[in-house]
This record gives structure tokens, sequence and C-alpha cells, in this order.
């Protein structure tokens, strides 16, 4: 409701400042210069668009609160989402081992009805028995805790009633527990990856319609024993404090036996919490897990032969995670082109493999290598491009894990890679010079015609606000980024946002066109345009581009999210497509005074414009940009900005594209000539190799490696 009466409150202005606006150009004016039934026709439309924007901001909000529909529609989408990371973090196989645990007592406060044993078929039933329904899972390094949790979640999903709680996983690197509560992490982390409304976001984590899955306690910290003072005590804390009513709220959480055992010894838990321990991968579900997942379980008999006769040897230690087994099953599986054998399970029984460590590392590095070819015949990637690549970004997450990991207010992840947030790779500052200096290059070159066909003067004027234009979407640090939504009017959330779209087109096409252009084109034809475009932009905003020029509703799409690499491309495309829409409304009046090569290059500029941040970079400009010599004009197609800009924040005020222009600039400061951090120049898709072949995996909106042990292995081991 605050933020409705906000909006309220924000266009009632608007329409008061419109209207004195309207009234002082009449009374300076006179008759001659602002046509007075385009006057009168375009206040009565403002009126009413405000009345409009007024009903469906009520219906909006009462619809952002309907959490029972919301929690159904995000747990479709968090479905499949977590299914397709499953799969992933399997290796492409929906086989795993049936992982055991047992319960392990809290020093005090654990949870009721908790089983003393139980098994990953069986996490759904046990997690159900709690009261209250709090959860952590401890485990060895690659026991296999992420997989438990995910499987937990979509166990749940399968058979949620109507009012559970939709399990959410959530990544504790991201965490700054000192600045704020748990509840506004949740609102911000849905806001962000589920693309809802803040308001509908609050609205569920407030019912406790949402059950955080809070993954990776032990990678808030460096210390493998963190204790007072640390990242992982101060979020414990947040979590003991996360009430539901009388009780405390459901949560899942996961986190290394050892780090957990170290805050349990310094008297930091999980209050009315039950811990589970996984156990080592027993003999006998070894055996069961080679023969379901291997393609000829014959080859593998010496290796199960060796693990029969010593079953506390390096071997039997160095696969005694369901992680190694599976990635010695990638590495020692793989067919050639001819259908041979590329490695022998054997290869194991290597008498220089004697520690565990040992096996790892043979391991880890065979598997590496099997995802790209040396000459990059089989792959897009040559093995050490794709090796250097993933040492870099293994190596910036790392970092991240120390006090230095905080730029700009925001506490960097340790273990998350968001393509448009990876500027600081590059250092605090760099990226965002280049930001500025490609924003104000772009459009230092499309303004060009201003200095042939107006002077040199006016030019380098423009150039100067370009610069100052360029700091307003260059210098904020985490900029947000926009796309595009279908509508559909057939439900209540789709006419509400075809409302808030129609009424931010009614308010251009009848305020700016009606008003100011009747003098440019004459009556009739000001009248005839004006509500032309007014109804057809309207409806265009309405339909094609409400998501991103005014609130949205809840969930805008039946999935309820966007792909990592997805995020920076829509982002590009909503400020490209809107400039377009704006310039296509524009190109008669262009036409009429400027011509038609000038009116269709007026389309591409306003493309340049919006693409680039420069919906909120027109605030800056209205006055010098494109005037070529046409100053009453244009500077009237601009005025609203002057007037109404810091106002009008459901429209074009956010600087769409500059999340897409940021990872840009990114890109460039890691050329191999500039940077000793280089990385390829399509990121994105690298990373989506990368997750094809197993290397990396998908957590909401951001890249993750697949496993820790492998981002500590590029990080510590040079490649052989």
């Amino acid at each position: 409701m605050g933020e409705a009466r906000h909006l309220w409150w924000s266009w009632s202005a608007l329409t008061l400042m419109a209207v004195g606006v309207a009234v002082a150009l009449t009374v300076r004016a006179g008759t001659g210069e602002v046509d007075p039934a385009g006057l009168a026709v375009g206040l009565f439309g403002l009126m009413l668009a405000v009345v409009s924007l007024r009903q469906s901001t009520r219906a909006q909000v009462s619809q952002d609160t309907d959490t029972a529909e919301l929690a159904d529609r995000l747990a479709i989408g968090i479905r499949k989402r977590e299914e397709e990371a499953r799969r992933r973090l399997l290796g492409g196989s929906d086989r795993t081992i049936d992982v055991a645990f047992t319960f392990r007592p809290s020093p005090a406060h654990h949870a009721a009805g908790a089983a003393p044993h139980g098994t990953l078929e069986e996490a759904a039933a046990y997690y159900r028995a709690l009261r209250p329904g709090r959860l952590v899972i401890t485990g060895a390094p690659g026991a296999g805790k992420t997989v438990l949790a995910l499987h937990l979640m979509l166990l749940l999903l399968t058979d949620r009633a109507p009012g559970d709680p939709v399990p959410v996983r959530l990544s504790l690197s991201t965490f700054d527990p000192r600045r704020d509560k748990l509840e506004k992490w949740l609102v911000e982390h849905l806001a962000r990856t589920y693309r809802l409304h803040p308001s509908s976001a609050a609205a569920l984590v407030d019912s406790r319609r949402i059950l955080p899955v809070l993954d990776g306690l032990d990678e808030m910290d460096d210390s493998g024993t963190p204790g007072h003072g640390s990242r992982a005590a101060a979020a414990l804390e947040r979590m003991n404090t996360y009430l539901h009513g009388t009780t405390k709220g459901q949560l899942v959480l996961t986190c290394r036996s050892a780090p957990y055992e170290a805050l349990a010894g310094a008297e930091l838990w999980a209050q009315d919490a039950s811990r589970i321990d996984i156990v080592p991968v027993s003999l006998a579900a070894t055996v069961a897990f080679v023969s379901a997942r291997a393609h000829n379980p014959a080859r593998w008999e010496p290796v199960l032969d060796e693990l029969r006769a010593s079953p506390a040897g390096p071997l039997a230690q160095g696969l005694s995670t369901p992680w190694r087994l599976t990635v010695a099953l990638a590495v020692h599986d793989e067919r050639d082109d001819e259908g041979g054998w590329v490695r022998d399970p054997a290869d194991l029984l290597d008498p220089a493999l004697r520690t565990p460590a040992q096996i790892r590392d043979h391991l880890l590095n065979l598997f590496i290598f099997a995802a790209a070819s040396t000459d990059g015949a089989a792959a897009p990637y040559t093995r050490q491009q794709v090796r250097t690549w993933l040492t870099v970004l293994a190596r910036y997450l790392r970092a991240n894990n120390s006090s230095a990991g905080e730029v700009a207010g925001r506490r960097l992840s340790g273990s998350d890679l968001v393509l448009h947030e990876l500027w600081p790779l590059t250092g605090r500052r760099r990226a965002r010079t280049v930001h500025v200096l490609l924003v104000v290059a772009v459009w230092a070159a499309a303004d060009l015609p201003a200095a042939f066909l107006d002077d040199w003067s006016v030019y380098a004027t423009n150039v100067t606000l370009m610069v100052l234009a360029g700091l307003l979407v260059g210098v904020p640090p985490w900029p947000v980024p926009s796309r595009l939504e279908r509508v559909s009017v057939r439900t209540p959330a789709g006419r509400s946002q075809f409302v808030n779209g129609l009424v931010g087109g009614l308010f251009w096409g009848v305020l700016v066109v009606v008003l100011d252009m009747g003098n440019v084109v004459g009556l009739a034809v000001g009248l005839v345009y004006g509500s032309v475009v007014g109804l057809v932009g309207g409806a265009m905003v309405g339909f094609g581009l409400a998501g991103v020029l005014s609130d949205t509703p809840a969930v805008r799409r039946s999935h309820g999210n966007a792909s990592p690499r997805g995020m920076v491309r829509d982002d590009l495309v909503a400020g490209s497509a809107i400039g377009l829409a704006v310039g296509l409304v524009f190109v008669p009046f262009y036409w009429f005074a400027l011509g038609p090569v000038l009116a269709f290059g007026a389309v591409f500029i306003y493309m340049l414009l919006f693409g680039l941040g420069g919906g909120r970079a027109l605030a800056v400009l209205y006055n010098r940009l494109f005037r070529c010599g046409y100053r009453s004009a244009l500077d009237t197609l601009f005025r609203p900005w002057r007037t109404f800009g810091p106002l009008f924040r459901t429209g074009a005020g956010p600087a769409l594209g500059a999340a897409g222009v940021r990872y840009a600039a990114f890109l460039l400061c890691t050329r191999p000539w500039w940077s000793d951090r280089p990385l390829p120049w399509r990121l994105g898709r690298f990373l989506d190799w990368c997750c094809d072949v197993g290397l990396t995996r998908t957590a909401g909106v951001a890249y993750q490696f697949r496993h820790r042990e492998l981002q500590d292995f590029l990080c510590d081991v040079p490649v052989r």
C-alpha cells in the first residue's frame, strides 16, 4: 500500500504540474503557438488517465498480495528450474546415489520429530515430521549436501498441497547479515531472480509462504573454522530471529561438517533445527551406483575389487563421496568418435596415486580435459582456453570471500557469477569509466548531424551535456536490468498491466503531441495525429512494453524467472525496442519537419539513446540533443523530461539498457592486451557451454561452478 500511495501522489503532482505548464504556455503564447482545442482535449485525456491509473493501482495492490495464487505460480517455475539444476549436477543423468544420513543432536534447542537415520529418498517424509520445519544438512566436501537439498525441494514441490510454503534455494555467499535481515534479503532475491514485484515478494515472505533453502553457510568466510565475529555467525543470528508467529520460521540450511562444528563449539548453531550429517558412501551403494550409471559395468570390476579388498584404502577414501564417483564415471566412461573408450577405469589403480588428494586432483584434471579437445575440433574452445578462463573466474570468487569483497555497498558473492555484476573483476573503477566513455562515444557519433546541419558550437555544447548525462548512466554501480514482457488481457494481471501501459501512452501521445504540435502541423492534423498517436502508442505500450513502462504485476510469466545469459540480452532488447517504438511514433512528425531520410535516421538515434540508458539521460539532454536547427519543435518534444523527469519513475526514467552496456564495458576491460585476467568476448555463451558439459551450473540468475571442490582445484592446482 505504501508504494501504491507513493505512485498516486507522484501522478497527482504530475497532473498539477502538467496543468500549470499548460496554463503558463497559454498565457505566454496566447492561441498562436498552442492549439486551444488540443489543450482542452489533452487536459481532459490526462485527467482520465490519472483516474484510470488510480483504479488500476488499487486493483494491482490487491492482486499483488494474493499470496496463494502467487505461491502456486512461483512453485511451477521453481520446480522446472531445479529439475534442470539437479540434472546438471548429476552429469545429465537422473540416477543418483541414495545417500544415507544420521541425526546429530544440537547442544540444545533442536527440532522435535527427528528420526535417528534416513536416506535421500526419505528426505521429504523426514522433513515433514520436524516441528518446527527447520533442518540443517551437513557433510564432508562432496558428500552431496546440495543434491540432497535439491532432491528435498523437488519432493516437496511434487507433493505440495495448497498453502504449503514454496522452497526457494539461495546462496548464502551473497547475504550480508550485518546489514540486512533475512526477510529483506529474501524479498530482494525473489524480486531480482524470479521477477516478482517487491510488494508481491514481501507479501510472500511476510505470510511465510517461502521456505528458504540456504546453501553454503561454510562459503561465507575464508576460515574453515568460523567463530564469533564471522559472517557465518552473524547469519546464524539472523536465522535464529526469523520467526513465524510464536515459533521459529521454517528453513533448510547446508554447511560442511567441520565449519558447523566449529560454530557449535563457539555456542552458535541454528536453534530449533535438526541437524543431519551425510555419511560416506558405502561399498554396496558404490557398486549399485556404478552398475546403474556405467555403460559397461564389467570394465569397473578391477576398481570394485580394490574397494572390496581395501575398504579404508586411498582409493576408497578418494571415491567416498557421490561427487567423486560422478566425476570418475564421467571421465572413464567417455567414448571416442570410433566408439572406443578414451580411458580405462583401471588407471585409478596407478601406484602413483597414493593418497586421496592425488586421486581427487587426478579426477578433476581429467574432468576439465574431457570437456574440450586440444585443437578445438570437438569443442568450440581449446583446453588451454577453458582452463584459463575458468581459473580467472574461480580466483575472482575466492577473492570475494576476503574482507575486500565488498564494493559500492554490496557484498560480492564467493560462488555466484552474475554477468552484469562481474565488473569488479577488472577493478573498482575501470569498467564504470569505460561504460561512461562508451556511452558518450556512441551518442556523440549519433549527434554528428547537429554539427553539419546546425553549427559546431552547438555540437560542442551537446557533447559537454552528453558527458554529464553519461555520468548519470555509468556512475551508478549496480544497474538493474529491464525486460519486455508479453501481456495477456485475459487475466486480471494482464488487464491491469495493459491499463498502466495505456496510461503512459496516452500521457505521451495526448499531452506532448496535442499540446505542443498543433502550431507545427495545423489544428486539424494536430488533433488527428495526436489522437492516433495517443491511442496507438498507448495500446502498444500496454500490450508489449508495459513490463518496462509501468508498475509490473506479481508474476509476469508462467515460469516466473529469467536465464542468467538472458538478463543482459533482455536489457539491451528492452532499451532498443522502446527507443524503436518512440522513434516510430514520431516518424510522421520528423518526416514533415525534416524529410524522410532524417525521419528514419531519428528512429535509429532513439534506439541508441534508450538502448544505452538514455531514458535517464534525456532528463539532462532535452534542451540540446538533435535540435538540428529546429529548436522550437524538438525542444517541445523533450520538454516533458525537463518538467516531469524526476517524477515519471514508471516511464523511461530507468536507465534501460545500462546493465547490458555495463557488461559490454566489462568485457572490453578483459581483453588480453589490457588485462591480466582475460575472458572470452561471449562470456555468457561460454558459461552456457560449461553448463552443458558439466563444469558449471545455474542458480537463479547466476552461474556457479558445479562443485566447490572444482572451484578450489582451479585456484590451487596448476594445469597438467
